[in-house]
């Protein structure tokens, strides 16, 4: 952002900056603390106001972060906590500043400290979830699996390792932005917090728009394998040893994968199913592998 005031005019009371209030508002309790972190970089000094303001433009919570010559020059991380002294369901992050120059930001994050277990789910959210006593927890999603072109489709590599670094994607099917944060791990630990078996749906080559070739669906099948890898493989395995890494060395019990979601029909995907099917089978013998295809009436083809 570049600041234009505090030079021939002043800048308002408070400064500027960019404010966002997450989806509908943030929840912010009283005496609740949140950490903010958030990348920066800038011509020249700076000093941000960093703050958690109500819906009545009250500030609930605020910090501000300076820093100043060569370190500000590079990407540097920040971060503060800040504890609220009042409640507002409908909040928003805001970071201002009324020093003059042009600032970068990005990853910018607003979380509480207490959450479930410390993994990072709100826990009047969770509790809402476990009293519905889920066995199963089909995730991430549908239609977000397959994009509605592939360049757009959840892939789960993008999606584990230090949120910091993930690339997000841009959801086309519900037309948002989203950084992974909740990511293939989390979906894992959800499930696994929950005492719900995860029922993991990948994607099968399959968007709204776009199709690949069963001839060169090789490397989804290959993508598939290495995420059941991640979830069951051992500390020595290249994608089980990444999920050690992110905190959680023992596997999660992953039973059911879903070769795609309501793709049943389309031209390429009983040909696609076959090579998911084979290829996890003489892998993983045990995986149950769910097809998008109705077999209530008749035996299925495939």
């Amino acid at each position: 952002m570049e600041i234009l005031c505090n030079g021939p005019k002043s800048c308002p009371p408070g400064g500027v900056g960019i404010s966002n209030p997450g989806y509908w508002g943030m929840n912010i309790e009283k005496g609740q603390f949140y950490r903010v972190v958030f990348y920066a970089r800038a011509l020249g000094p700076i000093n941000l106001e960093v703050s958690l303001v109500g819906s009545n433009g009250v500030k609930l919570a605020s910090n501000n972060i300076k820093a100043f010559g060569l370190y500000v020059l590079t990407w540097r991380r920040f971060e503060t906590i800040l504890k609220a002294k009042d409640t507002n369901h409908e909040a928003s992050l805001q970071i201002t500043t009324n020093l003059r120059g042009v600032v970068w930001l990005d990853q910018v994050s607003a979380m509480p400290l207490d959450t479930y277990k410390g993994h990072g789910f709100r826990k009047d959210l969770f509790q809402m979830v476990a009293n519905l006593k889920p066995k199963f927890l089909r995730f991430p999603g549908g239609s977000y699996v397959e994009g509605d072109y592939l360049r757009n489709a959840f892939r789960w590599k993008d999606t584990v390792g230090p949120w910091e670094e993930r690339p997000g994607h841009y959801g086309d099917i519900w037309d948002y932005w989203t950084d992974d944060g909740f990511g293939y791990f989390e979906g894992l630990q959800l499930a696994e917090d929950l005492g719900a078996l995860p029922i993991w749906v990948f994607n099968n080559g399959i968007s709204h728009h776009d199709e690949v070739n069963t001839s060169a669906i090789e490397p989804f099948v290959q993508e598939a394998l290495d995420g059941i890898e991640f979830a069951r493989g051992s500390l020595l395995s290249k994608w089980g040893s990444l999920r050690a890494h992110m905190g959680h060395p023992m596997p999660f019990d992953l039973r059911y994968v879903a070769v795609g979601n309501e793709d049943c029909g389309k031209p390429k995907y009983q040909g696609n199913y076959l090579k998911f099917y084979s290829a996890i089978k003489r892998v993983y013998p045990d995986i149950q592998i769910i097809s998008n295809c109705d077999g209530s009436e008749k035996p299925l083809d495939h």
